[in-house]
Formats: C-alpha cells, sequence, structure tokens
C-alpha cells in the first residue's frame, strides 16, 4: 500500500471531516433545531438538501483524491473555494469562522500539494504528465 504524504492525509481528513459537518448541519436544519431558518419549511429542507448534497460531494471528492483524480482536484478547488466565500458573505460569527477555517485548511494544502494530486500514478516513476509531454520525440 502506498503512503501518502502527510499533508495529503491532513487535507483528505479534513475534507472528511467537512462533509461530516455539513451533513450535521443537514440534520440540524431538517430538524428545526437552527431557528433562523426554522420556518418556513421550503427554505428549512431546502437549506438541508443543500447541505446534504455538499457533504456528499466533499466525501467523494475526498474518496477520489486519493486515488490521485485530476477531476477531483479540480472539483475541490472550486467546491471549498466556494464555500469559503459564502462562509465570510453572511452575518460572520463564531460557526462562520469555523466553517471557513475546515473549508479553508484543505483547499490551502491541496493547492500546496497540487503536483502529488496531478501526478498520474500509473505513469513510469510517477511522472506527471507535462513531464511526459516534455520527453515526447518528434517523428522526423
Amino acid at each position: 500500500m502506498k503512503r501518502h504524504p502527510a499533508s495529503v492525509r491532513i487535507a483528505l481528513a479534513l475534507l472528511t471531516l467537512d462533509a461530516l459537518l455539513w451533513f450535521a448541519f443537514g440534520a440540524a436544519t431538517a430538524c428545526g433545531a437552527i431557528a433562523s431558518i426554522a420556518q418556513p419549511p421550503l427554505l428549512r429542507w431546502g437549506m438541508a438538501g443543500l447541505a446534504w448534497v455538499s457533504a456528499v460531494f466533499l466525501a467523494g471528492i475526498a474518496l477520489l483524491l486519493r486515488r490521485r483524480s485530476r477531476p477531483a482536484f479540480f472539483a475541490a478547488v472550486i467546491l471549498l473555494s466556494i464555500i469559503a466565500v459564502l462562509s465570510i458573505t453572511d452575518q460572520v460569527g463564531l460557526v462562520d469562522l469555523a466553517t471557513l477555517a475546515v473549508s479553508a485548511a484543505p483547499l490551502v494544502l491541496l493547492l500546496k500539494d497540487r503536483a502529488w494530486y496531478l501526478r498520474r500514478s500509473d505513469a513510469p516513476g510517477g511522472a506527471t504528465i507535462d513531464d511526459r509531454a516534455g520527453h515526447r520525440q518528434d517523428p522526423a
């Protein structure tokens, strides 16, 4: 079994934590535990549904990133960026700052380790696609 770098393991763990938090937020919203969005029911269920969709996408992205999926990397960067921006566009409280931290930390780690995620594991020596393109021989 291949060992992932420590920062990759931390980023994947934070993505999983983020998915669990969104699932819990969706459950709390669906149960009416959040007073500010308890009424009307359409808003409550819409927010719960969006939270659960985010949780499913984050969990799926975390699983795909373990296998170095290029589309999952770009989807993770986009989704985490959207979550981070939306976290600060509302009233910024303690929960919003925690959500921002849980979304921004894996985003920073993903960008830091982008070469690892974008490297093809089946390429000789783990070369990136760009590395292999630079070593092509032109037919003369």
